[in-house]
């Protein structure tokens, strides 16, 4: 009897316990406190949240922005760009028959970057000796290249105040058995210069200039008749089958 007693007491104390439970959290449940708790800080994180998609959408316009500045800033460049390569291609397609020539002494080809050769032929000039007169030097003193298919004219005379010689290496000293043999030439053309120069004394170029080959100055003798001085390339050719004395113009290296 006490057991059941004491087994009913606990049960009603379980009972109440369990049921006064249960009262307390209807009681949490409905108070107002809490919800408005509850709500409050469902306010503050839907504000925490609209602040971030603010910012989050404020730095996705900012970057968008930068973005399309830089595109717009590559799509001029690109379009300059366009533009001076256009440009150049007019100049280019405007200039391709135009340039500037130089002889190049001693050879029958050229070698420059983006030059071609116009003629190849022979360097001639005026008797280095005058037949008649032996004290009187004058005439020309310019020496030509002169095509190898050359044209006459139809005017014919007999007097010979003025004549042409092809030129002669006078010694071995531009080549090994070039003495006495006839010099060649080429006339050649840099399509993208327009000027050219024959610099004196230097072997290589000042800047802004582009060597188009080198050589050793050279002209006709003291005691000869008036000559240029030409540059014969460093590495000459000569006309095979011409090696004759004759009085024609000839080339001696230069001494200083």
């Amino acid at each position: 009897m006490v057991y059941f007693n004491l087994l009913t007491l606990i049960f009603l104390v379980e009972f109440i316990l369990c049921d006064f439970g249960n009262e307390n959290k209807r009681l949490l449940l409905n108070d107002p406190d809490v919800v408005g708790a509850r709500l409050a800080n469902l306010e503050r994180q839907n504000q925490l949240q609209t602040q971030l998609l603010n910012q989050m959408n404020a730095t996705s316009q900012a970057e968008y922005a930068d973005l399309k500045a830089k595109y717009m800033t590559l799509l001029s460049k690109t379009f300059q760009m366009e533009s001076r390569i256009q440009h150049q291609d007019q100049l280019i397609s405007e200039n391709k028959d135009h340039g500037s020539t130089y002889v190049r002494w001693g050879r029958t080809q050229c070698e420059g970057t983006n030059t071609e050769l116009v003629y190849s032929g022979y360097a001639a000039g005026q008797r280095h000796e005058h037949i008649t007169y032996s004290s009187r030097f004058g005439g020309p003193a310019n020496t030509l290249c002169l095509p190898k298919d050359p044209e006459l004219s139809n005017i014919s005379f007999t007097s010979s105040w003025s004549l042409l010689y092809g030129a002669e290496y006078e010694k071995n000293e531009f080549a090994p058995d070039s003495g006495d043999n006839d010099v060649p030439c080429a006339v050649c053309r840099n399509n993208h210069a327009s000027s050219s120069i024959m610099i004196p004394g230097r072997h290589f170029c000042y800047s802004g200039w582009m060597q188009e080959y080198n050589g050793i100055l050279a002209s006709g003798h003291t005691g000869s008749s008036a000559s240029s001085y030409i540059c014969m390339d460093k590495n000459p050719e000569y006309i095979s089958s011409g090696e004759k004395k004759m009085k024609t113009p000839t080339c001696f290296l230069l001494s200083v």
